[in-house]
């Protein structure tokens, strides 16, 4: 059985968490036999599913683009799902919804969560996608927090967050880990990219809300990018919107979608809405590096250290432990598809 998880080159923690935990919960499981795929951690669930003989799906999402191909028919078996919406999208049963696996981790005595006194100081962690034209390290600088790059090996990102008293998170998995780490956390939105749809998905499960802080660009091409993200289908924020408004958002975004001129169209919208004015943007940082970008990244650093003074969230503990043993019974039965001799 092998696992499938969304990869980009220069790394991304949430995603890559897959490349280990599975082995290490359910060690000798799992190899590279492709006739059978576990899909675990990440917003996975659409038609980039690579087609396989057999599918686990183990507290994988929804967020982008169509169903896999042959969704819940032979050879299919839905163990969990992330949260109640993927379950909605998916015409799956509410019990499917269980949460994110990334709470799995502190089931790992490598990963146990520490008390308060023995954590310190306010770190930020932005999407990865905020890396491209932001300047949120220099933003963390200035407003006196800790940047922690998404793009760091996972394991060093984990326990960053398990040795800080609050995690600001602009990456969705930055918020589901200090959960699970028992660490505070603040939801906040570097631009219009941030999916609404996966983190209710997610803050569903926990019960709890989702009223994001707005940061807005650190930078003249962030703040362009975001502006262009809505004319190539990439605005997946939707401020102050409910389930059902969300969930209808999504449906809407996915018909359009399908359209057949959609790839050419975007392709083109891409390029002359975002990728020809971005090259002119760097060209012009590139002569005055930071005259450009003062003004956006003050603004940014003072939203910023607002943030870390605001209301931060934490699920309750009988929540949380609740949520992680329906995960591991849940794993358990994953062991059946392994003949014993092998495991």
């Amino acid at each position: 059985m092998k696992v499938y998880y969304f990869k980009i080159a220069a790394g991304n923690f949430g995603d890559d968490l897959n490349a280990w935990l599975w082995d290490e919960l359910l060690p000798g499981v799992f190899d590279d036999d492709e006739s059978l795929r576990f899909a675990g951690i990440g917003t996975i669930l659409s038609s980039s599913l690579p087609q396989a003989k057999n599918w686990i799906v183990f507290s994988s999402g929804v967020g982008y683009g169509r169903l896999p191909y042959n969704f819940g028919g032979e050879g299919w078996d839905i163990v969990s799902v992330r949260g109640p919406l993927s379950a909605h999208i998916l015409g799956l049963p509410k019990e499917k919804a269980i949460t994110d696996g990334a709470a799995l981790l502190a089931s790992l005595p490598e990963f146990q969560p520490l008390p308060e006194a023995e954590r310190s100081g306010t770190i930020f962690i932005p999407h990865h996608d905020a890396l491209h034209t932001g300047r949120w390290q220099q933003v963390c600088e200035m407003a006196g927090i800790e940047f922690v790059s998404p793009q760091n090996e996972s394991k060093y990102v984990i326990n960053k967050i398990r040795k800080a008293k609050l995690v600001l998170a602009d990456a969705m998995h930055a918020a589901i880990i200090a959960d699970a780490m028992r660490v505070p956390w603040v939801p906040l939105v570097t631009s219009d990219q941030i999916n609404t749809f996966k983190w209710l998905d997610w803050t569903q499960t926990i019960q709890q809300g989702y009223n994001p802080l707005v940061l807005g660009g650190s930078s003249m091409r962030e703040a362009w990018r975001n502006k262009s993200l809505p004319f190539y289908g990439e605005k997946y924020f939707y401020p102050n919107a409910d389930i059902d408004t969300v969930i209808n958002e999504f449906i809407r975004a996915r018909k359009l979608k399908n359209k057949s001129w959609w790839p050419k169209y975007t392709r083109y919208s891409r390029y002359f809405t975002a990728n020809a004015p971005d090259r002119m943007f760097q060209r012009m940082e590139n002569k005055s590096p930071r005259s450009w970008d003062n003004a956006y990244m003050e603004r940014a650093s003072e939203r910023l250290a607002r943030a870390s003074e605001s209301t931060s969230y934490l699920s309750e503990d009988a929540v949380f432990n609740d949520n992680l043993q329906k995960l591991q019974e849940k794993l358990l039965t994953v062991k059946n598809y392994v003949k014993p001799s092998s495991v």
